[in-house]
């Protein structure tokens, strides 16, 4: 069964092709992280804020914090009738999508360095990116979409209550990080990388980890022929 692509999955040469990976993953990475972590943690990013001359009242994925007073962080809270833990509670999709995006990018690693760690077989292929990457852009979309969908909901009861409001950075930070994952997936495991314990993506000797040799022979990757040699 041929491998899954795409025309940009095809075309990139392989070194571009891991760097963009990598670039767009980290990226994403810690854009999930600064989100889940918005206010009360981080109060300058957050969902939803409430503009006052003490100071703003921010809102973010577990909590809102008000000048004087920050709400103890914790799984969907409510903040008057605006806000309900209905939409607070879809929020614990992003500390998800922090774990995925995480292992997404552990799989992306090994293809930036030659290493000689077996362990690395376990993570550095094919099947555990797609996994990964696949179940990652999934929780991050999802939870944009709830994002979106439900702080424009207490956007437009804070209006209607006549309350000053606008949303917050984290609302388009997210947005970024879900565009970042859907361009990985679309980028796909690099064409001719190592493919996994037995199997290469193209059916063709590939670049990236080697595949383990037969017998218990050390062996490493030598950087500048590209060959699997036995180390004397």
């Amino acid at each position: 069964m041929p491998p899954r692509g795409s025309p940009m999955y095809s075309r990139l040469p392989y070194g571009a092709h891991v760097i963009l990976l990598f670039v767009c993953c980290f990226a994403a990475f810690i854009l999930i992280i600064l989100v889940t972590f918005s206010s009360p943690f981080i109060s300058s990013i957050n969902f939803l804020r409430l503009p006052a001359a003490s100071g703003p009242t921010t809102f973010g994925s577990f909590g809102w914090c008000a000048p004087g007073y920050c709400l103890p962080s914790q799984i969907s809270y409510e903040y008057g009738t605006e806000v309900n833990k209905a939409l607070t509670g879809a929020m614990f999709l992003w500390p998800m999508a922090v774990i995925f995006t995480f292992f997404t990018l552990l799989a992306i690693l090994p293809l930036l360095f030659v290493h000689e760690s077996r362990a690395l077989r376990w993570i550095g292929n094919r099947q555990f990116f797609l996994f990964s990457a696949d179940l990652a852009t999934i929780l991050v979309v999802t939870a944009w979409l709830f994002s979106i969908y439900g702080w424009s909901i207490a956007h437009r009861a804070f209006e209607v209550a006549g309350t000053d409001v606008h949303l917050g950075s984290a609302i388009w930070m997210g947005l970024v990080a879900a565009i970042l994952m859907v361009i990985i997936t679309f980028l796909n495991w690099p064409k001719d990388a190592w493919d996994g314990t037995e199997t290469r993506a193209t059916g063709q000797p590939g670049r990236g980890l080697p595949a383990p040799p037969p017998g218990t022979g050390y062996y490493h990757y030598k950087r500048t022929t590209r060959e699997v040699v036995p180390r004397v």
